[in-house]
């Protein structure tokens, strides 16, 4: 259901139970929640409810001592939402967004995330480091 844009509107709603199990899940679980949250966050009409979207733990992911699998596609689905959000005209409306939100995250208090995809640049998987380059000049 997520591989095409067809289906999206109908898993819009459960975007925030995605993001429960990439929290909570094993590796395994978040791989595949993850190859999900990528496809969908691809799809610049998803963009808005991802970034309203609550998730105090989503920067942990971005580490260099977690799995390269889940790395790279936490890499890719913040790429895809932070290059979405800067295309899309009046996405960047501050006061809509919490601060535990996705949109704080990417976008407003981005420090911490600059930080973080700053240390990714050692990194020794090159995908890696590519993306992290592609987050940070966006």
């Amino acid at each position: 259901m997520s591989v095409t844009n067809a289906y999206h509107y109908k898993m819009i709603n459960k975007i925030p139970c995605f993001l429960h199990l990439l929290s909570e899940g094993s590796e395994r679980t978040q791989i595949q929640v993850l190859k999900v949250l990528v496809n969908m966050s691809a799809n610049p009409a998803t963009t808005r409810h991802f970034l309203k979207a609550q998730v105090p733990s989503l920067l942990s992911f971005f580490d260099n001592c977690i799995n390269s699998d889940i790395l790279l596609r936490a890499l890719v689905f913040a790429a895809n939402l932070k290059k979405n959000a800067n295309n899309e005209d009046g996405i960047m409306t501050e006061d809509e967004y919490s601060e535990d939100s996705v949109f704080s995250m990417l976008c407003r208090d981005s420090a911490a995330f600059a930080q973080k995809l700053a240390s990714l640049l050692h990194h020794p998987d090159t995908d890696v480091k590519e993306h992290a380059v592609r987050i940070l000049t966006q």
